[in-house]
């Protein structure tokens, strides 16, 4: 193994107490992965270990994920170390999904938005198709509140797969304040005839937005609603509690979606995985989950000295994820010319807060 394997295996050993040769092993491969921007594992055998045969990294890979017995809990508290310690946290849940063969690859993951991007904390593999459902929802959220305090959370956020009955009385009893978007044909319940929740916002003109100041009843619970009326179909949140924030704190949501693009086109191409085991797919979300949160965090390090562009239209010209994705990757294939870099690279996976501000 290379010099920088030792280096970020015994900065991952500090939160990873496993076998040294698992640690080292995932350190190699996470530094395989940022090198090569792809979970083809071929290639990410390639840079796995330049002393060894090509042929014997890639057995490796493959024994690692057949019989390594992976402890979610310590990826996400090392994850979560990360992250400020601060608390207002939003939470957002989302599923991505996509076909390899006749394999439905359906992915479940938790996380909280930081720097306008999702951090993934837990995760689950869905074996079905479509929509999850109000338990393995629960069984998630019951993951991530193992590590952080509800008292923590701000909000949780969510996309119209995430409404019903007793998730809605699961969030209260938690209580958790949520930001729900809702299907606009909803029906609103206790009067004589049920309509629409749409209809309460018919007429708003284009980006007018509305915030209702008495309750509703729909799904069971009596809710708050918001709604922005866009070009062909209307945004309706529903809340439980702080309704005037809801609409503000719902377009946190687009993190999660920053986030899969992250892994899949703009990242590490995800969606070229060959892996068919449910329990593989999740061992390799954690090294994407480790490589990714590595990668931004750097991001926000070299960003406070050298801010990014802002583009003509008005956007940044590169996201922080991909800015520190980008350095990372430069210094490891230049890797002699750039030691101290990379030291101080996985020193703020040691030091996160001495060497960068909050």
């Amino acid at each position: 193994m290379s010099p920088q394997t030792n280096d970020l295996h015994a900065a991952m050993q500090w939160h990873l107490p496993w076998h040294k040769a698992r640690v080292r092993f995932i350190a190699a491969f996470v530094l395989s992965l940022i090198k090569v921007t792809t979970v083809n594992l071929t290639r990410v055998a390639n840079g796995l270990n330049g002393h060894a045969d090509k042929r014997s990294n890639y057995r490796r890979i493959q024994r690692f994920f057949a019989l390594f017995e992976m402890d979610y809990d310590l990826i996400a508290q090392l994850l979560f170390s990360l992250l400020p310690a601060k608390k207002n946290w939003i939470v957002t849940l989302d599923r991505t999904n996509w076909k390899f063969g006749q394999l439905n690859i359906n992915i479940l993951v938790v996380g909280l938005i930081y720097q306008g991007i999702a951090i993934p904390l837990y995760w689950t593999l869905l074996d079905k198709r479509g929509n999850s459902n109000t338990q393995e929802r629960i069984a998630l959220m019951q993951e991530l509140l193992k590590i952080l305090d509800p008292s923590r959370i701000q909000a949780v956020v969510c996309d119209r797969e995430f409404i019903g009955c007793q998730w809605f009385k699961w969030l209260d009893e938690q209580g958790l304040t949520y930001h729900l978007r809702i299907k606009e044909n909803a029906l609103l319940q206790g009067d004589k005839k049920e309509k629409a929740v749409r209809t309460l916002f018919g007429d708003l003109t284009l980006q007018q937005a509305r915030i209702l100041r008495k309750r509703r009843h729909i799904y069971g619970h009596a809710v708050y609603l918001a709604a922005v009326r866009l070009e062909d179909e209307y945004l309706i949140v529903a809340s439980n509690r702080d309704p005037g924030q809801a609409l503000k704190r719902y377009q946190k949501r687009w993190g999660i979606e920053c986030l899969f693009s992250a892994l899949k086109k703009r990242g590490f191409d995800f969606e070229q995985t060959h892996l068919v085991h449910l329990d593989r797919l999740k061992k390799l979300v954690a090294l994407l989950a480790l490589a990714f949160t590595w990668a931004h965090i750097v991001g926000e390090w070299i960003t406070q000295h050298k801010p990014l562009k802002i583009k003509k239209h008005g956007y940044k010209e590169q996201s922080i994820f991909r800015a520190g994705l980008d350095h990372l990757q430069y210094i490891l294939l230049n890797i002699q010319e750039h030691l101290e870099a990379f030291w101080d690279c996985v020193g703020l996976l040691i030091h996160p807060y001495e060497i960068r501000t909050d």
